[in-house]
Order: C-alpha cells, then structure tokens, then sequence
C-alpha cells in the first residue's frame, strides 16, 4: 500500500515503493503483447515480525509533533493487533492470481491496504477533477494531438 499511499515518516520507504509502481507498469505494458505477464502486490500490514524491527533513530524535532511524531509515537505502542495480514493468506491469494487466467494489475491484499488505498484514490479522483480546466488551459490554443 506505501507505493500508492505514502504516511508522514515513510518517505524514504514509499518512495522505492512508488518506483516499482512505475518500473512494474511499464513493464506490463511491454511484455503482455507477447505472452507474459507482470502485476503488482499491494500488501497492507502483515504480521511477518516487522513491528519487532520497526525502530527510529536520532531524536525526534518537536515541529514535527503533529505529523511524524504522531507516527513515532504510535510506534512505541505497536504490537501484532495492529498488523491484520495473514501472510499465509497472502501467500495464497497471490498464487491465485498468478495461477489465473484473468491478468491483474494490482493485488491489493489487506483490509487496511483496501481502506488506505481506496481513500487515496478518492482524493486523488477530486483533484484530477478539480484541475480538469487547469489541465486544458495549458495546451496550446487549438491544439488537439496528445502523444500517448
């Protein structure tokens, strides 16, 4: 789910996250006309003992209280509730995609990866729409041609 929606203090981690978004579509696009497949797994939170990993280093800056100091915060607490994948489960579904006929794209696997990614998509739906007129009035007057 960080390669569609990144959180305060994830930054560097999304970021990857959001290259192989970009690597893995091309590729599909490229590859499916002969045959092969490639598709992305979006995995929400897993209990795989990362919350035993999780740590921080360097003090935190009081600025930034509100926004990744909530996420710090937070992460001194964690514990395996708060992790709702089953990486069997996991396992599984993902073999069913690959085991399947219908190509995917993206495997969204976790109830928090279906509710954080649905919420970006939400959001960034109104700001394509809320730009539309921005969009248009920057093409040249009479232009009609796109490249892609």
């Amino acid at each position: 789910m960080d390669g569609i929606a990144s959180v305060p203090v994830n930054g560097f981690y999304s970021s990857s996250k959001f290259a192989i978004e970009g690597i893995t579509e091309a590729l599909w696009q490229e590859i499916e006309p002969i045959g092969l497949r490639a598709f992305l797994v979006e995995p929400g939170s897993f209990r795989t003992g990362i919350e035993q990993r999780t740590r921080f280093s360097g003090a935190p800056i009081d600025t930034y209280e509100a926004t990744s100091g909530a996420f710090r915060k937070m992460m001194t607490t964690v514990s395996p509730d708060m992790f709702p994948g089953d990486p069997v489960r996991a396992a599984a579904a993902i073999y069913e995609v690959v085991a399947s006929e219908s190509p995917r794209h993206w495997v969204v696997l976790g109830s928090d990866a279906q509710r954080r990614i649905g919420a970006k998509l939400d959001l960034l739906r109104a700001e394509f729409e809320a730009g539309a007129d921005t969009a248009r009035s920057t093409d040249y007057p009479g232009s009609t041609k796109a490249i892609l």
